[in-house]
């Protein structure tokens, strides 16, 4: 009876051992590894840098614009723009305004400008300002020239921004248009822009000036060009305003 007891304990504990290993078991498998995976690196390849921009050179019955030289732009053609400025449209103090003179006055170089303001009103005497002053403003008070401060346009600079070309100083080429090409046919001195301005004016003998006649005295003509040169002609030397413009191609070719 005793070792039929012991092998009956023995065959009771081989279901719970095999239970007990299949659960060690199970649990194994659901556990995900602590280790971490090694994950191939991913690489994202960039777009190559497009090609450089190639300017296509000038089409058919075209060259290379003469007034930029093919650059598209030319300097600011605005009177007076100096590096993108030009003087304030304000009532402040300029140098291109106004009669500037060398005065001895004690304390100042000999080398200094100065502008007078007589004093009105049948008053003797004068205010006077030197070219430190340039951007403040001057106005009259009971006769009197007095200087009221600094230029509410430009901030006592005496310039502002032109509107023409931004402050860059140049501008698109009036031309071309930009586009770097012209006809074969166009010339610096025969194309729509040259023969659209209003101070164009062309002489018998081929000559060709952007200017105005400033003295007119019986048959002589003076003429002031855009450069300040002056030019003296007979009337019977410039061609009627009619015959000025000269036939040119409106547009470029295309392409």
């Amino acid at each position: 009876m005793a070792i039929e007891a012991q092998l009956l304990r023995r065959l009771a504990f081989y279901p719970v051992l095999a239970c007990f290993l299949g659960a060690l078991l199970f649990v194994s498998c659901g556990r995900q590894s602590s280790a971490p995976a090694s994950q191939p690196t991913a690489t994202t390849n960039s777009a190559p840098p497009p090609p450089p921009k190639v300017v296509a050179g000038p089409g058919p019955n075209e060259k290379v614009c003469f007034e930029c030289r093919g650059k598209g732009t030319v300097p600011c053609l605005v009177p007076g723009c100096t590096d993108g400025e030009v003087d304030c449209p304000g009532p402040c103090l300029k140098l291109s305004k106004g009669t500037w003179i060398h005065m001895t006055v004690a304390g100042h170089g000999s080398n200094e400008l100065w502008q007078k303001f007589p004093n009105k009103k049948g008053q003797a005497g004068y205010q006077a300002w030197n070219q430190d002053h340039v951007g403040e403003v001057i106005v009259y008070t009971n006769g009197v020239a007095v200087n009221i401060g600094k230029c509410k346009v430009c901030g006592g600079t005496g310039k502002v921004t032109c509107s023409v070309c931004n402050g860059t100083g140049r501008q698109i080429c009036p031309v071309c248009n930009g586009t770097k090409f012209v006809p074969l046919a166009w010339t610096p001195t025969n194309n729509p822009w040259f023969n659209s301005q209003p101070d164009l004016i062309r002489l018998k003998d081929g000559r060709v000036l952007l200017g105005r006649v400033a003295v007119a005295i019986g048959e002589e003509r003076t003429i002031i060009t855009r450069d300040k040169k002056t030019l003296h002609v007979k009337v019977s030397d410039i061609l009627p305003k009619t015959d000025t413009n000269s036939p040119a191609a409106k547009t470029s070719s295309s392409k």
